[in-house]
């Protein structure tokens, strides 16, 4: 099968282009991607696809009068195909620097920029990159060596979005065509392209891998090693897709009411899911409370499901971008950082017992309660509630109940804990951020703290076997 036609059955296949759209073409100068720029363009011709090609091209600042001579290569190009140019010039250097990233991190992160204010600007669809069968090869084997789970096996996928807010995708029509295949067609056709410099300096992974270590398996084990590790990110790719699917069904299963940026887990339901949909109920949750996935590594994994497997309270893990993990009693939470609210203006309210109040101040409503103990469970109830609720000894309660928020020297006996402590050094304990601590509601009686909402209850209104009535205390939001 000649490329032409393996890339239009590869943009068919996979739905990555349809007729009409506008589409940004990432373009180096390098050889794979004139070879997708010339490709996308004789389709679109051959096919009558309708397509607006737009070529785009990123001069990194990195190799002086070479990058600048890809620019002018890349520029004529256009011109020749009679297409569209856009171009930028960055200090990928200055961006490694400021930004604390490898240059190629740095490169990578500002391509993608470049590329996606393109793609706004001129309202594309599309933008196409010029990744290939290679390209995927040495990407898993990559991840392969720093230790992927089956998400990163997959490899490069063949269209994703650019970012989670936009509907511009990301296509890569060459990524089953092979490298040599691409090499032949540009010879055939007498089409030239600017040789990267850069691609031989073997003090980057990538070069080293494509170089040195891919050559020599192939050699020495697997003439076909390259192909064997596509088959293997396509394997792993669907089962991905599956786990991921039924981790899905049974995150919306476990699942507990949260805070706003806060996603609450059911433990005893958590730790009953086999362990291959764990990370992916996990990563599931980060991406509701961050928007999309950070670089997570096998030990940040780790520590969140230990939480799980542990006993107790007050146990936390500090993930990428500042998120948080944390285990309360029969609670899972992930959580992004919280940003300094404005200090919250309001004094006390009385709530009624039983009946619902409205705290306006807080924008809460709290609900009390009155119930017999001998209808409470009460180790199923701890289980199965979350921090909105709490059940407290109505005969130790001093009525009336009020909501409040902390004051200067507050003290607490908190349920768990021997002793006294001050509510300042509790919520240190918790881990509550320094924000946030005078943003928590305070149930209270004549005698003291009954309720820190969301954390525990005072150890003196703890509900025993000598409990005759319960009240029980529901928080939500209005």
């Amino acid at each position: 099968m000649n490329i032409v036609k393996k890339v239009l059955l590869t943009v068919q296949g996979y739905d990555l282009i349809r007729q009409g759209e506008t589409v940004i073409v990432g373009v180096s100068g390098g050889a794979d991607s004139v070879a997708l720029l010339h490709l996308l363009s004789e389709i679109n011709e051959q096919q009558e696809q309708g397509w607006k090609l737009v070529v785009a091209h990123l001069n990194h600042g990195i190799r002086g009068a070479e990058a600048d001579g890809d620019e002018t290569f890349v520029r004529d190009l256009a011109g020749e195909l009679g297409l569209t140019f856009i171009s930028r010039k960055v200090d990928v250097r200055q961006v490694r620097e400021k930004e604390k990233l490898t240059i190629e991190s740095a490169g990578r992160k500002e391509r993608y920029r470049f590329l996606n204010e393109c793609a706004e600007k001129i309202g594309a669809q599309k933008v196409a990159l010029a990744h290939t069968a290679d390209d995927q090869a040495e990407t898993i084997l990559h991840r392969i060596i720093r230790g992927a789970g089956l998400r990163g096996l997959k490899g490069i996928s063949p269209i994703r979005k650019i970012s989670k807010d936009q509907g511009i995708f990301i296509v890569r029509p060459l990524i089953e065509a092979e490298r040599f295949e691409i090499e032949q067609f540009l010879s055939e056709r007498g089409f030239s392209f600017r040789v990267d410099s850069s691609n031989n300096d073997l003090a980057l992974t990538r070069n080293r891998l494509r170089h040195k270590l891919i050559p020599m398996i192939e050699q020495e084990f697997n003439p076909r090693f390259k192909a064997s590790l596509v088959k293997l990110g396509q394997t792993a790719g669907s089962s991905y897709l599956l786990l991921r699917e039924i981790a899905r069904e049974i995150y919306e299963n476990i699942k507990m009411l949260g805070r706003e940026g806060e996603v609450c887990l059911s433990v005893e339901e958590f730790v009953k899911t086999p362990a291959a949909l764990q990370t992916l109920i996990i990563d599931r949750a980060i991406r509701k409370v961050h928007g999309s996935l950070p670089q997570l590594n096998f030990e940040h994994y780790l520590e969140v499901l230990s939480l799980c497997a542990d006993q107790g309270f007050s146990k936390v893990v500090t993930l990428p971008k500042g998120l948080l993990a944390k285990r309360e009693s029969y609670v899972l939470k992930i959580s992004r950082p919280v940003a300094k609210a404005p200090p919250v203006k309001f004094l006390a309210q009385k709530i009624k017992v039983p009946g619902k109040t409205t705290i306006e101040g807080l924008n809460i409503r709290v609900e009390a309660e009155i119930m017999s103990r001998s209808n409470i469970a009460l180790q199923d109830y701890i289980k199965k509630k979350d921090f909105t609720e709490e059940i407290v000894d109505l005969d130790r309660v001093r009525l009336p109940l009020k909501v409040r928020l902390k004051k200067r020297g507050d003290t607490f006996s908190p349920l768990g804990l021997n002793g006294v402590c001050k509510l300042k050094r509790f919520f240190i304990s918790q881990k509550v951020p320094r924000e946030v601590r005078d943003q928590v509601p305070i149930v209270v009686d004549d005698g003291g703290i009954v309720w820190v909402v969301g954390y525990r209850i005072g150890n003196e209104y703890r509900v025993t076997d000598d409990t005759k009535s319960v009240l029980l205390l529901k928080i939500e939001r209005v």
